[in-house]
């Protein structure tokens, strides 16, 4: 199974950083461009076994998908791991963020992306673009996500 690894260090608290992540209504707000989220629909904040369902849209296909996950793993405020219920496109897709304190006093974040599409020949030839679509997804979330939290940082500091 491809496995996506990136971090990025925040200048913002860890439980900071961990809060804004644990409200998934969060995720418009760091969607790239190339992506939309017209509903999320859970339990905010999320907890243990919380699901939370969302239609996400990625361009150039033109309807929206739906993305069902399910909270498996919460230990506050350094891990949350989630994973994707009943999807067509994927048959293993696993979320983990990890939150550790930085030695200059931010939060390095961690997304890890388990994920496998199903062994056919759709699945197959659709693998390589997918793994661009996740790598670019997930690098520009870290980016927006720096700087929104490192900006309420220094509007509230």
């Amino acid at each position: 199974m491809p496995i996506f690894e990136r971090s990025i260090d925040i200048d913002a608290p860890l439980e900071t950083v961990f809060a804004f992540h644990l409200d998934t209504r969060n995720v418009p707000r760091i969607t790239p461009p190339t992506q939309q989220v017209t509903q999320i629909e859970g339990t905010f904040p999320l907890v243990l076994g919380a699901e939370v369902q969302m239609l996400l849209r990625q361009d150039p296909i033109p309807t929206a998908q739906p993305w069902k996950i399910r909270v498996t793993a919460l230990e506050e405020p350094t891990l949350i791991v989630d994973e994707l219920v009943d999807n067509p496109n994927f048959v293993h897709f696993v979320h983990t963020h990890r939150f550790a304190a930085s030695p200059t006093g931010g939060t390095t974040l961690t997304d890890q992306i388990d994920w496998e599409m199903p062994n056919t020949m759709f699945g197959r030839m659709a693998m390589p673009i997918a793994k661009g679509i996740l790598e670019q997804a997930f690098s520009a979330r870290q980016e927006r996500t720096k700087a929104l939290l490192e900006e309420d940082v220094r509007r509230d500091g």
